[in-house]
């Protein structure tokens, strides 16, 4: 029985992972809305707390530490719920969100049941992201060359026909570019601590930092940076300088050459996506953060901080930011905004500062797994990768219902326990 339970904790993982690719593709297709997409999500998440609720039975497993980080978490998102200023919104998110106590405990859901999985499942179920992840890679070449033309197929008409960057099946080059770099991160633990297959690695570590590249999402090509320099350091410390070194100079090798080739494809957005982000980089250096900084983003920061005192006990519901401004939105002189795009200072508007204070030591409890695990293995490293990586670029972006779920699984991974550990 034992083994059966692990089995379906994988398939039901695996059917989810499917499920939320397809459903990110036929939203991109119109066929169907981010709201039938939540929806989809919420049964998912009825299915997992379930079959949690009955794994922990059937092993008559007493509470862990996981278990009441999650049942404080949903505590918390109840009362405000109960407290928001849009009860609706709070229960089933914003429009074109839809990120509201519903999806919330659906996320818990899937960390929970990932926590079940067994080391070999979880790298086939990391193996299934990486294809996606290639394929997301391919769609996204398409609209970053704006290619029209497919073998006949003429898709100047294509929603994304007129995109300057990539965004994949996800609809924001923001969005997309989390994805991909919860993969790179995990991928380069594997070319630089797995013992096997490092051709393959060293292949799939270009490919997909060429796909975090044609995304232009600066903060998660930045995040990139950090973690690739970090690891890189400690791994020179543990192992002998000619490895790693032969291993860096082959990247920088190839990187070089992809670039100088890219320089001369007929394409402007690379040189945009240069200029760009090199532009932005040194305004900051040379003036400093101001309000029009990444996008207005320390703009709004500024605002949304000043309301603070008065929503600081429960927030203003979930997914009720768009309410920040006296019940209408907060606007920038460029745009006007329905996330914080801070995932900590959302929580702490929208959900409270109780809310943020568990979750940050719920982050830290998942990272401590990591540390204390004897097994410090190419895949556990790779997941703490990812997960560092995501939790950095949180502080310029924010939580979307097509990848946070992904997140939550490589938490469950990394809290999860061999037949017969103690917590």
């Amino acid at each position: 029985m034992r083994n059966i339970l692990n089995k379906s904790a994988f398939i039901f993982l695996l059917i989810l992972i499917i499920t939320m690719n397809v459903g990110t593709a036929l939203i991109s297709m119109e066929y169907i809305h981010y709201l039938e997409f939540s929806k989809i999500i919420f049964i998912f998440g009825i299915i997992a707390f379930n079959f949690y609720i009955f794994y922990k039975v059937y092993h008559n497993d007493k509470l862990h530490l996981k278990d009441i980080f999650i049942i404080i978490l949903l505590i918390l998102g109840i009362i405000s719920y109960f407290f928001a200023y849009d009860k609706s919104i709070a229960l089933n998110g914003t429009m074109g969100r839809y990120e509201g106590l519903r999806t919330l405990f659906s996320y818990y859901s899937f960390f929970l049941v990932a926590s079940t999985i067994d080391k070999k499942h979880q790298q086939q179920l990391m193996y299934v992201l990486i294809g996606f992840g290639i394929l997301q890679i391919l769609i996204g070449t398409i609209q970053f060359l704006q290619i029209k033309n497919i073998f006949g197929y003429d898709r100047s008409n294509n929603f994304s026909a007129t995109y300057r960057f990539a965004s994949g099946t996800f609809g924001n080059p923001n969005f997309y570019s989390t994805f991909i770099l919860l993969l790179f991160m995990y991928i380069w633990s594997m070319l630089i601590n797995s013992q096997n297959h490092k051709i393959l690695y060293l292949i799939l570590f270009l490919i997909f930092g060429y796909g975090l590249f044609i995304g232009n999402t600066l903060g998660c090509i930045l995040t990139s940076i950090i973690v690739l320099i970090i690891s890189g350091l400690t791994k020179i410390n543990k192992t002998n300088y000619k490895k790693v070194g032969i291993i860096i100079g082959c990247i920088l090798i190839i990187i070089t050459a992809l670039f100088l080739g890219l320089k001369h494809v007929n394409n402007s957005n690379i040189n945009d996506i240069f200029r760009k982000n090199i532009e932005e980089i040194a305004s900051i250096f040379e003036d400093g953060l101001n309000d029009s900084s990444g996008n207005y983003r320390i703009y709004i920061w500024k605002e949304s901080l000043k309301t603070v005192p008065k929503y600081y006990k429960t927030g203003i519901g979930i997914d009720n930011f768009s309410s920040i401004n006296n019940g209408t939105y907060l606007c920038s002189p460029k745009e006007c905004f329905d996330k914080a795009h801070n995932e900590y200072l959302q929580m702490l508007l929208t959900e409270g500062v109780t809310a943020l204070i568990v979750y940050l030591i719920f982050i830290g409890y998942v990272i401590y797994n990591y540390i204390k695990k004897k097994e410090k293995n190419a895949h556990n490293t790779g997941l703490i990768y990812g997960i560092n990586a995501y939790l950095i670029q949180a502080f310029v972006n924010i939580s979307v219902i097509q990848v946070a779920p992904i997140l939550y699984i490589l938490m469950g991974f990394i809290t999860s326990k061999p037949k017969g550990a103690k917590e």
